[in-house]
């Protein structure tokens, strides 16, 4: 509700701020219809559409993702960042996907396309349109936007054919706040403006470049092969679709967005540091959270899905010493502690085979429903973890005897895995040879074992 009633009055307070209107336009999900008398375009009217996350707040710092023609590239933008930045328990929908942060969109509508984004065929400079354009992007539209909402200085830019031409062309502009590039369908101007790309590319820029291009759009695949096969930059991808000219952005955009977060959820070097003797989850995390700001200009933090990676990995490298101070600071942080069928496996998985034993001594004692409902779920799990992990089926046999005598309920479902594990293993035939008859004699159907499993057990005893 805070949310709301501080969107809603940033709304109102805009309204009244020179000559820009803006309207407020669909209710699932929003966006800002914003009209401007442009300077750069002589007092004519422009319209930009800025579409909000829905939690925005004015707490949280956002990337902005600018995209030029606004007639085709708004929507597919807007679909494909709503997907990619989509929260955990969002709207009351758990499933959420996370892959880049929630960002803003900006999308700018051209009145005269042809003129606003010609490429000059004869230099570098931008022709007349272009250079209005570009005064009204990096003069009007960006001071606007960073005035009037919460941004982290992180921006990206998209253009299509000619305004592929035109992003790509920013990259020589003095003071240009758009670093991070997605160029689809990139045309060539001048005769050597594939090297001048190339050389530019190859500099010392630090922003991010993606270029997309069609197997079926042969007059825009020349210029990025040649750039594909000249640059080998991690912060510049050049990549090929089966598409033709029109339908580029929907095959390439998702990749392209993608590829600009690309270190958004990145744990660099966890398996080498964690196995370090004075690894520091806390520390990690901290880095972590430096690291995205640094980046992006956003503050975040480790969620359960990014945890749960983390741990796991710990598990299936069975590094012992981060899985346990994983486990503690999260323990720690969240004021909660792990449920034991949930440490009886971590702990067998990583290696820690006594502390799984103790977990599985602990749960059988135990007068907690929750923790009885989950062991005698698995009562072949842990059967089996007693004779092949443990290499001790006499123990098994003595783990099931407690379960047997402690859950009561579940009787038949104990003196089962007592007369198998029995059986098979060839010791205490005597044990083996009472519980198979109970289960013989009070037979009722059962997720455990069937009658058939009782004559494979009877014959293999006889």
């Amino acid at each position: 509700m805070k949310n709301k009633l501080t969107l809603i009055a940033l709304l109102l307070s805009l309204i009244s701020i020179g000559q820009v209107k803006i309207t407020e336009q669909q209710k699932t999900r929003k966006f800002m219809l914003v009209k401007m008398n442009s300077s750069s375009f002589d007092g004519q009217e422009r319209t930009l559409k800025i579409a909000l996350p829905n939690n925005y707040t004015v707490q949280k710092k956002y990337p902005v993702i600018y995209t030029l023609d606004g007639f085709t590239l708004f929507e597919q933008t807007l679909n494909y960042v709503d997907v990619l930045s989509k929260t955990s328990f969002q709207d009351g929908d758990d499933s959420g996907t996370n892959v880049i942060p929630e960002c803003i969109i900006v999308s700018i509508f051209h009145e005269n396309r042809s003129y606003e984004t010609e490429p000059n065929f004869d230099g570098m400079d931008y022709l007349a349109g272009p250079q209005k354009l570009k005064n009204f992007l990096i003069s009007e539209v960006y001071p606007y936007v960073t005035k009037n909402y919460s941004t982290s200085g992180f921006n990206v830019i998209i253009g299509h054919s000619n305004t592929a031409h035109f992003v790509t062309s920013l990259l020589f502009q003095n003071q240009n706040p758009f670093q991070n590039i997605i160029a689809l369908s990139l045309v060539e101007s001048v005769p050597n403006f594939n090297e001048i790309i190339i050389k530019k590319l190859n500099s010392d820029f630090d922003g991010n470049y993606f270029l997309g291009y069609g197997t079926r759009d042969n007059q825009f695949s020349k210029m990025a092969k040649n750039i594909e096969s000249s640059i080998f930059k991690e912060n510049i991808q050049v990549k090929e679709y089966n598409a033709n000219h029109s339908d580029l952005p929907a095959a390439a955009l998702l990749d392209a967005i993608k590829f600009q977060f690309r270190n958004y959820k990145k744990f660099d070097r966890f398996n080498e540091i964690s196995k370090k003797e004075n690894f520091n989850p806390k520390i990690y995390f901290d880095d972590y959270q430096v690291k995205m700001h640094e980046i992006y200009g956003i503050n975040t933090s480790v969620n359960a899905d990014d945890f749960d990676y983390l741990l796991t990995e710990t598990i299936n490298s069975k590094n012992k010493s981060a899985f346990e101070k994983l486990v503690a600071f999260d323990e720690k942080r969240n004021n909660f502690k792990y449920m034991p069928i949930v440490m009886f496996h971590n702990r067998k998985d990583v290696g820690d085979l006594i502390g799984a034993q103790k977990i599985a001594f602990q749960m059988i004692a135990s007068t907690d429903f929750e923790e009885y409902r989950f062991l005698v779920a698995q009562l072949d799990i842990f059967s089996a973890f007693f004779i092949h992990d443990l290499k001790n089926p006499q123990e098994a046999i003595s783990f099931l005897e407690k379960g047997k005598k402690n859950f009561k309920k579940y009787r038949l479902a104990f003196s089962y895995y007592i007369a198998k594990t029995a059986i098979e293993q060839k010791i205490q035939l005597k044990k083996a040879k009472k519980n198979l008859k109970y289960c013989l004699q009070n037979f009722k159907k059962n997720r455990y074992f069937s009658k058939k499993d009782l004559e494979t057990l009877q014959n293999t005893l006889n």
